[in-house]
């Protein structure tokens, strides 16, 4: 995130030409697995080199009065010697043969140069030209080692040092880039309309947006800010900047106004020279999914690509912004895209492919940000299909649950009775389903090439009365996510979740202390390998019993498999069962046709479950295992964990079912329905086993064993069904389709002699 480095890094084009005039050969090296830039600096003789030590190891050093270049390595400086000289001249003027070689004149043979001597040790370094893709540089050799790479500036004035030409492409930046991020602040005094403004001022950006319930307050950003984010040990600010409300001209031609993108540039450089990096957020998606009627009824475009005006926006923001140094600046693609409504997962994939490359087609060097649809939701991550060769894309996802706590009642002015009375007690309960959620999302980055994850936004609105909870809740989150790895952005400097007061000029104490000075410190669950568990029992393989399970079999038992929906007796109601491409209504499926050959292992289940109901209704589609007759239940109380394959789309959520204490279900109103744990999971195009351990179990959320605390351990001896159903997230009067592929449900850490 220095600019002075990447200089530097730069302005080496000229003395590295001579290395490759020293060899024999030129290496053309057409695959690079490990790129590092490193610092160049100038002294003027040997005599000069700086102390090798560890924090200058891999640095460049060039002596002006006999232009060698050194490098440190092993606590060792290095020359990169030449070979031998040849014994003819290389036509050109006056280039160089050898270290201690006579100059050749314009082609005529020069005399032979004198050996290089040995490099301590016996290593000697030399550096290889090379390119790859569009990528061209030295490698740094030393011995048989190679240390790393210098790239070189692209495009440079007259092909000498890259100045105003391309960055070198780093692979793997993104992961890099995201441990330097680890704590950041969203900033959204430019998301506001401010269609009043009228020119660039260098000292602040007055939105007119109005703060909390005072009209006479505006979010802000004030030059005096930038180094109080950073001296609080923020590493990052993410800016949400709305462009469509700042265009020049006719709005058909999508052309920011000079001097606004000039206040955004003046935003981003403030944030780099106070040693943050810098994320550039287009926080409104245009020409697609405002939600709004009126927009959705005039939302024609197909969106095989992105919308013209997209295009438009991000080319003119690159442009701006593509001579700051990529570990500087990062550029995130439109926020939050909505739902099937607006813009499908097809439509959203186009949209993102097409501007990844506009901007890489400008700055192939740049790190790029992509979230999800459902408003950045972890459940829709896995629609996302991203191409990403050198590494420079980071996943993103926004967090607010439980959302009863943290948002409530949404921004504005609070009901004055009915808000901001949640609490957050911070139970095992409670900080287990962050983890669940945030695993999840682990997981779907460790099958992407552990893509790096960015938590681009989490946090409380400002009329929550209870600092305590607040306290908790951010300090879990901001935990959870730094086990995991993720980069986190709270939400936001000011606006309704702000972390700063401006009326009263002052930091939020307890948000600030849930970030940075935590009162608790989060311990993950210690899990074993699941697969080097010894012990496992297989509930159900789809196999020539079913729909009798094998476990009722293998117990000498007598339970089938069984299924219900919301099509039941509902004329307006269209279910499919397909088999073979048969469409049969559920009132004459039976469990038999979901069997199907083509599961994970042999044969499998196959749901299909089309849905199409009235407003008031919502959709469920369950498949269910009984396994008690009424007084007797299944122990489970050894279990570690329990998994599953499957595939499909939308969510499936595993319940187990059990009788808990008496005074539990005497309060409810119905404790066969509502005493049970469940996990859940969105499901993907691939065959993946999903897993839940026992610690991980939670009480069906907003039931009434949830509001009296249940936990697994109190009721994991009195187990009697085993169901799976469709998960949250599907509304009530949408057509929507439930599908599933299931197999090989599996019991780990029990024998059949344990039930």
């Amino acid at each position: 995130m220095n600019h002075s480095r990447f200089a530097l890094a730069a302005s080496i084009a000229i003395p590295l030409a001579m290395l490759s005039a020293c060899g024999d050969e030129v290496t053309e090296v057409t695959q690079v697995t490990e790129v590092k830039q490193v610092p160049i600096t100038m002294v003027s003789t040997e005599k000069d080199l700086p102390t090798c030590g560890e924090d200058i190891n891999g640095s460049f050093v060039i002596t002006t009065d006999k232009q060698k270049v050194f490098v440190c390595y092993s606590e060792k400086w290095y020359t990169l010697n030449a070979v031998d000289g040849s014994s003819e001249g290389k036509a050109g003027t006056n280039g160089k043969n050898g270290t201690n070689g006579t100059n050749g004149k314009n082609g005529t043979n020069g005399k032979d140069g004198s050996d290089g001597s040995d490099g301590e040790d016996g290593t000697s370094c030399t550096g290889v030209a090379f390119e790859s893709g569009d990528s061209t540089g030295f490698k740094i050799v030393c011995g048989t080692d190679t240390l790393g790479v210098i790239l070189n500036g692209k495009d440079g004035v007259d092909g000498a040092d890259g100045n105003n030409g391309r960055h070198g492409l780093v692979p793997g930046l993104a992961k890099k880039l995201v441990k330097q991020m680890k704590r950041g602040i969203n900033a959204s005094a430019f998301f506001s309309g401010r269609e009043n403004f009228s020119e660039f001022d260098d000292n602040i950006f007055m939105s007119d947006w109005p703060l909390y319930t005072d009209t006479s307050n505006y979010d802000r950003l004030e030059k005096k800010h930038f180094k109080m984010i950073a001296d609080k040990g923020f590493d990052h600010i993410r800016f949400q900047i709305r462009w469509d409300t700042h265009f020049i001209g006719k709005k058909t031609e999508c052309l920011i106004n000079p001097e606004y993108m000039k206040q955004v540039r003046w935003a981003v450089d403030n944030t780099i020279a106070n040693g943050m990096i810098a994320v550039v957020d287009e926080h409104e998606l245009l020409m697609s999914q405002r939600v709004t009627d009126n927009n959705k009824a005039s939302n024609s475009y197909t969106y095989k690509t992105a919308s013209p005006c997209e295009k438009k926006i991000y080319r003119q923001i690159i442009e701006e912004m593509k001579d700051i140094s990529p570990d500087s600046l990062i550029i995130e693609l439109p926020n939050e895209p909505t739902t099937d409504e607006y813009i499908t997962a097809t439509q959203w994939n186009n949209l993102v492919d097409s501007l990844i490359q506009i901007i890489h087609g400008i700055d192939p060097a740049r790190v790029i940000i992509v979230g999800s649809r459902n408003y950045y939701s972890k459940d829709n991550l896995n629609e996302l299909q991203l191409d990403d060769p050198n590494g420079l894309l980071m996943a993103s996802f926004h967090y607010y649950d439980p959302y009863k706590f943290a948002s409530n009642c949404g921004s504005g002015a609070p009901p004055a009775d009915s808000c901001g009375k949640e609490t957050w007690e911070g139970t095992n309960n409670q900080k287990m389903a962050i983890y669940k959620d945030f695993e999840q999302v682990a997981l779907w980055s460790k099958s992407h090439g552990n893509m790096p994850v960015y938590l681009g936004e989490y946090g409380t609105i400002y009329y929550i009365k209870d600092d305590a909870s607040v306290e908790r809740w951010l300090t879990s989150i901001t935990q959870i996510a730094d086990y995991f790895g993720f980069a986190t952005s709270m939400h936001n400097f000011g606006g309704d979740y702000y972390v700063y007061y401006f009326e009263k000029d002052k930091w939020v104490d307890h948000k600030l202390r849930a970030l940075f000075n935590p009162k608790e410190k989060f311990v993950a669950p210690d899990r074993p390998d699941l697969d080097a568990i010894s012990k496992n029992t297989i509930v159900e393989d789809f196999g020539d019993d079913f729909p009798k399970s094998k476990l009722s079999s293998d117990l000498g038992l007598n339970f089938n498999w069984d299924f219900y929906n919301s099509c039941e007796g509902r004329t307006a109601c269209d279910t499919v069962v397909t088999t073979n491409e048969v469409g049969t209504r559920s009132e004459s499926a039976t469990m038999a046709s979901f069997k199907t050959a083509d599961g994970h292992s042999g044969d499998g289940l196959y749901m299909k479950h089309v849905v199409d109901l009235p407003k008031d209704v919502s959709p469920y589609w369950a498949l269910n295992l009984n396994l008690s007759n009424g007084d007797d239940y299944v122990d489970l109380s050894k279990m570690e964990a329990l998994s599953f394959w499957a595939k499909g789309h939308g969510k499936i959520r595993l319940v187990l079912f059990t009788a808990y204490s008496d005074s539990i279900a005497a309060k409810s109103s119905d404790p066969d329905w509502k005493a049970g744990f469940y996990g859940e999971f969105s499901l993907s195009d691939e065959w993946t086993r999903y897993v839940i351990w026992a610690d991980a179990l939670l009480p069906e959320r907003y039931s009434e064993l949830e509001s009296f605390g249940g936990e697994w351990a109190k009721a994991k001896d009195r187990v009697y069904k085993i169901e799976f159903k469709n998960g949250d997230g599907i509304l009530q009067g949408m057509k929507s389709t439930i599908e599933w592929y299931l197999d090989d449900i599996t019991i780990h850490g029990m024998e059949l002699e344990d039930f």
